[in-house]
């Protein structure tokens, strides 16, 4: 099966807003093989991301940020001391991990 520029950045965009790779293979019938191969080629571009800050954590370096709609977040590393408020439009980057999303200011 050929993929499509549209499917490629569908696969991108879900990724971004938190997704799995499993739970993206469904929604557009791709194998998890095919989702990372498609994510890891966009990220060699690494082209920022909106996202905005949903709240502060304990931990100083740590932010939540969301894409989209609330429920889609995710962690993102920040200088510790600089001012995040709620809801403040941020550009990050993904940073590779293999567990959960994590996102770095861009």
């Amino acid at each position: 099966m050929k993929i499509t520029p549209e499917v490629r950045k569908q696969v991108v965009q879900l990724r971004a807003e938190g997704l799995s790779y499993p739970k993206i293979g469904k929604r557009v019938k791709l194998s998890v093989t095919s989702v990372t191969k498609i994510v890891k080629e966009h990220k060699v571009q690494n082209e920022p991301i909106e996202a905005k800050v949903l709240k502060i954590c304990p931990n100083p370096r740590i932010i939540m940020v969301y894409f989209g709609e609330k429920e889609n977040h995710a962690k993102c590393v920040v200088r510790a001391g600089l001012n995040y408020p709620p809801d403040k439009t941020i550009m990050v980057r993904p940073v590779e991990t293999s567990e959960e999303p994590l996102y770095r200011i861009a």
